[in-house]
This record gives C-alpha cells, structure tokens and sequence, in this order.
C-alpha cells in the first residue's frame, strides 16, 4: 500500500472561493429565478467548504480587500509605577491585501420541454439540483487544493505517512502543532476514505464515536474524496492532476478563523 499525506493549513489571508452562475437555460425562460435560486446556497450545509469565516458582505466590484495586522503594540508591566514618562509610541502598519474573485458559471442546459419545466417545480428543481451539485463538487474540490499547503513552512505542516504510520498518532501530532500557536477551537480535518477506514483498523471504538459525533481530539471531522495529490516523495501535484502509480492521496487540517470564503452573485 502506498504512503499516505496528512495536511494541516494554517496560513492567513489566502484563500477564496467564488460561486458564480449565469444560470440561463434557455432564451424567454425565468433566467433571473434560476439564476438566483443557484446563487443563493451554490454550497450544501454539510460542506467544509462553510468550516470559514464568510466574508461576502466585504465584496466590492469583485474585489474583496483585507488587511493583514502588523506588529502586536508591547506590553508593560507596572510601567508609571515610579516612572511620570508617558507610554512610548510605536508604529505599526497594517500590510493591505487585495483579492479579485473569480468567476464559476455552470454550461446551459437544453431541455426539450422548456414551457413545462418552467411550470413544474420539481421539474425546476431537479434541473437545478444538478447545476447546484456541480458548482458544490468544482467548489469542494478547489477548497480542498488552496486549504493544503505544498510544503512545511512557520505555519505549516506537512507530514508523508508510510503506509504502516498511526494516523491517529499523525492527528495528535498535528493537534500539538496548532497548539503551538495556542489555537485549540474551530480546529477541522477533512479525511479521505482510505483514511477514515485505516483510523477504522487502528481502533474501531474511536471509530464508532467520530462518526457519531463527529470529533476528533479537538477537531470537526469531514470526509471528502477529491483531496489534492502527492507524489510519493511529498511533492503537491496540480489540481485536476490524474493519479499514477505511487501518488497519494491527502486529508487535511485547517483552523476556520484563518481561511475565508466570498460568495457573490453577479449583477
């Protein structure tokens, strides 16, 4: 069996994830209904893609702009405490981000009988469905690539398990790294299927409770197929990459207060 790739993410002010659909099936059909039926909740509620903190209200002409926090003021202690000096004035300059967001659209779909979709509701809705589907699974699958990082770094750790290595040591090493940087809430892992049957083997009674609660040593477990390749030597494949012989494929850590999604309509 081939090793495997375990992922956390950590890095700030990087991702997004745009949900955009035209929406029109065909020309004189309810466009602007289908349209804003799609953009509403592009994304299910069970998505981990919604594991982040929504910044959509921030978008402006398709630009979202952040900005990163400087250098933290210093702290005294009993600093007037025989000392009549004011309290020294530090700069600190904020680092602004701006991020263009990009755009998804679903292809139209040609149906033999527009006039009685339009009439039907469930027929509506079916149609629908699929295209909501569709952007939920490109989304997911993007989420997925931009939330794993390629390499160990300061705020990041990636760890290339051999096919015989615990991952359920591997997730409580991973919960020490985030607690290096005294995060211990909003703590999420997204496992593969191979994963989630091998944590199965190692112990089936820590099995049993992830799946009925959900949990895992502090973290929301999620379980997701389309995670991001690795080759065998632990090199970040592109996305939309074909699997070959020796490839792995990743789970993945992230804490939610430092990644973002933006959904915006078009207008």
């Amino acid at each position: 069996m081939d090793a495997e790739t375990i992922t956390p993410e950590l890095e700030i002010l990087r991702f997004f994830i745009r949900a955009d659909s035209k929406g029109v099936l065909q020309e004189g059909l309810l466009t602007e209904v289908w349209t804003s039926q799609l953009i509403e909740n592009p994304l299910p509620d069970h998505s981990f893609v919604l594991e982040s903190q929504d910044l959509s209200e921030w978008v402006e002409h398709n630009t979202i702009n952040l900005v990163e926090a400087g250098v933290e003021p210093t702290v005294y202690e009993n600093y007037f405490e025989g000392n009549e000096d004011p309290l020294p004035v530090e700069n600190i300059t904020d680092i602004p981000h701006s991020v263009v967001l990009k755009t998804y659209s679903t292809a139209q779909t040609r149906h033999r009988s527009l006039q009685e979709i339009e009439l039907s509701y469930k027929k509506m809705q079916s149609v629908l469905k699929r295209h909501k589907d569709s952007l939920a699974k490109n989304m997911g699958a993007r989420a997925a690539f931009a939330w794993t990082p390629a390499a160990t770094n300061a705020f990041n750790k990636l760890m290339n398990l051999a096919a015989d290595d615990s991952i359920i040591d591997a997730v409580i090493d991973v919960k020490a790294f985030f607690g290096g940087f005294d995060m211990s809430v909003n703590l999420n892992v997204c496992f593969n299927a191979d994963h989630m049957a091998r944590i199965r083997k190692e112990d089936k009674k820590l099995y049993k409770e992830i799946l009925n609660e959900k949990q895992m040593y502090g973290f929301k477990v999620h379980e997701y197929s389309k995670t991001p390749l690795f080759t065998s030597t632990g090199t970040k494949k592109p996305m939309g990459s074909a699997a070959e012989a020796g490839d792995k494929k990743s789970s993945f850590m992230w804490c939610s207060d430092e990644t973002f999604r933006c959904l915006h309509g078009l207008p």
